[in-house]
């Protein structure tokens, strides 16, 4: 999938809201670094900068132009292009950020306690994810990818609400 963050930014005040609001939330001051994944073109990683000035923070990110947009918009900052799924930085972290990334992978029951496993004590996993499949928009998405010449090579798409499971 290609990530644009020219149409990011479009919408970057709608998109950066619910990351202030989770990184407002973020208990103290976490000791160890901070990390931001999915960071996307770095709007959340300024506003984990912002409240934690001094913290050693690196962002990462699956599309090299959202990191390459991140860097230029945070140049003092580490940005590092990997899928969560098989990132392997070495914790521990004060605070790992996950902001409307995570219900686009599959396997939360293993990645979000190997997370959470990088933690430093105390530390905070903090994560926000939409649940938003059920709106018409992802419905007609993943009826248009079921069917149709490009059905097969859609298929992950039209399953879309399996793979994020049901709230515990």
């Amino acid at each position: 999938m290609t990530w644009s963050p020219q149409q990011y930014a479009a919408f970057e005040d709608e998109r950066t809201g619910p990351s202030r609001d989770l990184v407002a939330a973020i208990p103290g001051t976490p000791a160890g670094r901070m990390c931001d994944l999915g960071c996307g073109p770095g709007n959340s990683t300024e506003v984990l900068a912002a409240r934690f000035p001094g913290a050693a923070i690196e962002g990462v990110d699956s599309s090299p132009e959202m990191a390459a947009a991140a860097r230029i918009r945070l140049p003092g900052v580490r940005f590092t292009v990997a899928d969560i799924l098989t990132w392997d930085a070495a914790g521990p972290f004060g605070v790992l950020l996950a902001n409307a990334v995570l219900q686009w992978l599959p396997g939360h029951a293993a990645l979000l306690p190997r997370l959470a496993g990088r933690l430093a004590p105390g530390g905070s996993l903090a994560v926000q994810m939409p649940d938003n499949l059920d709106e018409p928009a992802h419905v007609l998405m993943r009826e248009v990818a079921a069917r149709g010449p490009w059905a097969s090579k859609l298929a992950s798409a039209s399953k879309a609400r399996a793979a994020l499971g049901t709230p515990a």
